[in-house]
This record gives structure tokens, C-alpha cells and sequence, in this order.
């Protein structure tokens, strides 16, 4: 069964309980949901990222040639929202790892994982 990855702007209200959950210090304005798999909160910024990258529709270049969107087997479908029921605001622990799991993909070992995403979204 597919599920939806929903980017979420939250309310105030929304805002504070999250920043109560992951720390006061925390900026966070979005959310982004990712079905039975977790959520992640953070600015716009760092959600719509993982958005766009996680979206079904996005397909991204993984051999000369060879295009694939990276979760498809996982959401049907990306939606951005401004009513959404939360109901656990801490962020889930590595989110992305779970998320390669779920989708029969290996994650790399150790902290390349970072890098892997880094690369993908353009980094050096």
C-alpha cells in the first residue's frame, strides 16, 4: 500500500508543540510527513529539499542514462497542505535510512549517507 508524502506548513500552535518536542532552539516552520515512516520538522527550506527529492514524480539520474524516482515504490503521490493532524511532533531518527529500507534500497554504511544526499542534491 502507497502513501502520501505531504509537505506540511504548520500553525503557530503546531509550531510550538514541534519546537517542544525537538528543542526550543530549533527553527521549524514546515513539516514533512512521510506516511507510517516518519516525519521530519524543519524550515521551509530543508522540508521542501527532501520534498522534492523524495517526490514520486522527481526521477533522478542513478547511472549514465538511467532515471528513477527514489521512493515511488513507497508514495503514490507529494501534497503540500496547511491543515494536517499531527499527532508525534519529535522528528524520527534517520528518517531517510528508514525510508531506503522501506523501499528495498541499501543504504550506505556510516555517515555516508550524508554525502550520498549531499551529491544528489548538488553539493561538493
Amino acid at each position: 500500500m502507497k502513501h502520501n508524502l505531504t509537505l506540511v506548513i504548520l500553525t503557530p500552535e503546531q509550531i510550538a508543540r514541534a519546537r517542544e518536542a525537538n528543542g526550543s532552539r530549533t527553527r521549524i516552520t514546515h513539516a514533512l510527513v512521510c506516511g507510517p515512516y516518519g516525519q521530519m520538522f524543519g524550515r521551509e527550506r530543508e522540508c521542501r529539499k527532501y520534498f522534492t527529492l523524495w517526490d514520486p514524480d522527481h526521477r533522478i539520474e542513478v547511472a549514465p542514462g538511467q532515471f528513477r524516482a527514489l521512493f515511488a515504490d513507497l508514495f503514490d503521490r507529494a501534497v503540500k497542505t496547511t491543515a494536517f493532524p499531527i499527532s508525534d511532533y519529535q522528528t524520527t531518527p534517520d528518517l531517510a535510512a528508514r525510508l531506503m529500507v522501506a523501499a528495498g534500497v541499501s543504504p550506505p554504511a556510516g555517515p555516508s549517507l550524508r554525502g550520498l544526499l549531499g551529491r544528489l542534491l548538488g553539493r561538493k
